[in-house]
């Protein structure tokens, strides 16, 4: 199968299980461009598979939830399927994961609905990006210690959490999205989390990804 696990994004959407993550590029809008550019890779957001349709049911049955502007929102996947100029789609799955563990994604998922987004650790992120790139100067612990909420979520650090609390603990050092290298402690790789770092994660293996 090369580098993905299916040959087509059809396939894998027919192959998908709960807890599996969707990779989104979204074109033309200004908040996503940047993400893309400060991180240097070509994915702005991330969702994950809430249900799976009966095979009587079609792809684009599928049910996803993600952290928005909105909140934390279920949503069909073809939200994404019916609009392929404005998205492209990866389909990513962590390695490992038993059919208990992907169960106990639902309640979480359902305990989290209607959560704020947190807009302030996403301008965060931004602030301390732009300060490393103009004075080289790293503000992480600083940045970290005055916007970190943990009962805020943006997308990416809803969906690391979600992983991180439905594994048992002598299992959760191995589906973090950031490894120790990439990350000064553990406050930041659970909270400090880019599609970028979802998408190089070696915990994790693609699906599908055109681009490859």
């Amino acid at each position: 199968m090369g580098r993905t696990l299916y040959k087509t994004q059809s396939e894998a959407i027919r192959g998908l299980k709960v807890g599996d993550i969707i990779m989104v590029d979204t074109k033309g809008i200004l908040i996503p461009r940047l993400i893309q550019r400060v991180t240097h890779s070509c994915w702005s957001h991330v969702a994950m598979v809430f249900d799976v349709p009966p095979l009587s049911g079609t792809e684009h049955d599928v049910l996803i939830v993600e952290a928005n502007a909105d909140g934390i929102e279920i949503h069909r996947l073809n939200s994404y399927l019916r609009s392929p100029d404005k998205y492209i789609l990866g389909f990513k799955r962590l390695k490992g994961l038993t059919d208990v563990e992907r169960e106990r994604f639902r309640g979480f998922f359902l305990d989290a609905v209607d959560t704020p987004y947190d807009f302030r650790r996403l301008a965060a992120f931004f602030l301390q990006s732009v300060v490393l790139w103009t004075v080289g100067m790293n503000i992480q612990f600083t940045m970290a210690r005055k916007v970190i909420n943990t009962q805020n979520y943006i997308c990416t650090t809803f969906a690391q959490r979600a992983f991180y609390l439905a594994v048992a603990p002598e299992k959760r050092g191995k589906i973090l999205f950031r490894s120790d290298q990439d990350a000064p402690n553990f406050l930041h790789q659970v909270e400090e989390v880019s599609p970028a770092d979802v998408a190089r994660s070696k915990n994790t293996v693609w699906l599908y990804n055109e681009r490859y």
